[in-house]
């Protein structure tokens, strides 16, 4: 009799949409462990992910860049999630976008440099459109995806500028001399 007067649906202790601290954890936490699973998918199948590491910045600095972006799109969707259907919708597209997000180094570690900028760049294009619908419903989460979006803006183009034999102001020369 007493335990049907304290039942906890243990569902619900894993629903990330939860708007109390366990939430905010679990909407943190569940992208960076999607990506564990697939990275350790990956490597049972003999897949290596890609991380583009421009100038010299270390290949693991490349990496935990890109995972970082993950909590941080995480806690952005459940700061939208739960403010009506505009932030549902909203949330689905942070979703989108950490799907595209884990499956980026996956998909491109088999393509070539053109290839892999315009996969890059379309994963920009799609971030920004995630970004702009969660900023009508909160600026704040916006803001907390910034980070993640400048570390893909900044990879695109400089993926985009190798391809074209550019060179930002800032970066190398390319004399003939």
């Amino acid at each position: 009799m007493a335990a049907k007067a304290i039942a906890i649906p243990y569902g619900s202790v894993l629903d990330a949409d939860r708007h109390d601290v366990l939430g905010l954890v679990l909407s943190a936490s569940l992208p960076l462990a999607v990506f564990i699973i697939a990275n350790g998918m990956a490597h049972l199948i003999g897949t290596r992910p890609l991380f583009f590491a421009p100038f010299d910045v270390p290949f693991w600095a490349a990496a935990a860049l890109h995972l970082g972006a993950l909590p941080l799109f995480g806690v952005a969707r459940w700061m939208v999630a739960g403010k009506g259907r505009a932030g549902r919708s909203a949330g689905w597209w942070v979703v989108g976008l950490m799907a595209g997000t884990i499956a980026f180094p996956f998909l491109v570690a088999p393509l070539d440099s053109l290839a892999l900028s315009v996969v890059a760049m379309l994963l920009l294009v799609v971030a920004l459109a995630a970004m702009a619908r969660v900023a009508k419903i909160s600026p704040r989460a916006a803001l907390l995806m910034a980070p993640g979006l400048g570390w893909m803006g900044f990879s695109a183009l400089m993926g985009l500028s190798f391809l074209s034999g550019w060179s930002p102001p800032f970066g190398p020369t390319n004399s003939q001399n």
